[in-house]
């Protein structure tokens, strides 16, 4: 696998640093569909596969890529580094792609172009689209790659060679994604893994597949999953795994707490809900809870002594996980985590009022 990793550092697209950016591999696909109905290559990433000259608009309305064949428009969101996530509209939180449905009703298809498979919910409500479809860069837009073939009389030399280009890159890539795949929670054997994917600005995407591997497990394994809630996300390119759970009214102004793990590293947080100068009264609860935690579920690492930063989000390190490490074992750990904190509420809001 080294090997491959090598070659996507030294990729061309990688050293005009453009390898990491959706935008790029939106314009890319823009660019294979335009190719493949000018020359004429049939595929199915459509229903419709009837080769009507496409019009591709990218980014409209919020759309990635808008794709109309006559009176068939499908459309495209594209997800490279990160995954889907929610947003409001008309005042409710929705998914990004229920949100494209809606602000286009005449709309046929939709699909969502991911680097790995998405985990999260694909349907959609009042609309005749029932369910977006899923594909990666991968598989089904490599396939597609591998069909092309040169035609200087269509189409110009430029476009073509751009598109082998982004065929060796995402050929290499696949290599990286399939062991991922193939290895699940299993140790990858990092031996600098984390510094190249680093290198290839790809780190965090690769995390949170990770993550979502624990996330899916931890789900299933909670007590209380309507008082428990967990999201992914990212933060400078690092990958994050939350759970949260919401203090009942207090005096203390706290307003979340629960376990994060980003970098490496698993935490014991609490969250207040503006900041401000008493935020240190956290401070004995974040040692006693965290203190407690790592005793009972993560004894094998070392305890740091001092709570972090200072913030509305406060937190105690509990445990080190390396992300590309064996964690068939984490997922129980942080679902007992979680099942213990659960019942910590009242505890916390005690420690801090004999402290205040």
């Amino acid at each position: 696998m080294n090997s491959y990793i090598d070659s996507l550092i030294k990729h061309p697209f990688t050293s005009i640093q453009l390898s990491d950016k959706e935008k790029f591999h939106t314009g890319m696909l823009k660019l294979l569909l335009e190719y493949s109905q000018a020359n004429l290559i049939e595929h199915k990433l459509f229903k419709n596969n009837i080769l009507h000259k496409p019009k591709c608009y990218l980014e409209i309305n919020s759309v990635d890529l808008l794709v109309i064949q006559k009176n068939y428009m499908t459309i495209i969101e594209t997800k490279f580094k990160t995954g889907l996530h929610s947003t409001i509209y008309k005042n409710n939180l929705v998914s990004q792609i229920q949100k494209y449905a809606s602000t286009h009703k005449q709309a046929d298809e939709g699909i969502v172009v991911s680097l790995f498979k998405e985990n999260n919910d694909l349907n959609i409500l009042e609309h005749k689209i029932s369910k977006f479809k899923n594909i990666t860069f991968t598989n089904e837009i490599l396939e597609l790659l591998n069909s092309i073939n040169k035609n200087e009389s269509i189409i110009s030399t430029p476009v073509f060679n751009l598109l082998i280009l982004w065929k060796s890159y995402l050929t290499d890539l696949k290599i990286l994604v399939d062991n991922f795949e193939a290895k699940k929670l299993n140790s990858l054997n990092d031996n600098g893994l984390k510094d190249s994917l680093h290198k290839l600005k790809l780190k965090g995407v690769f995390q949170q597949y990770r993550m979502h591997l624990v996330k899916d497990k931890v789900d299933k394994l909670i007590n209380s999953e309507e008082k428990i809630k967990g999201k992914l996300g990212n933060t400078h390119g690092n990958a994050l795994l939350c759970y949260e759970i919401t203090f009942d009214k207090n005096d203390f102004n706290f307003e979340k707490y629960g376990v994060q793990w980003q970098n490496g590293k698993f935490k014991f947080f609490i969250e207040v809900k503006n900041n401000s100068k008493k935020s240190n009264i956290r401070d004995v609860a974040l040692k006693e809870i965290g203190r407690s935690l790592h005793g009972k579920f993560f004894k094998k690492d070392k305890l740091p002594k001092n709570v972090n930063r200072s913030g509305k989000f406060k937190s105690f390190n509990i445990a080190e996980a390396e992300e590309f490490s064996d964690l068939n074992r984490l997922p129980y750990k942080i679902a007992d985590c979680l099942n213990y904190l659960v019942d910590s509420q009242k505890f916390i809001l005690e420690l801090t009022s004999q402290n205040k």
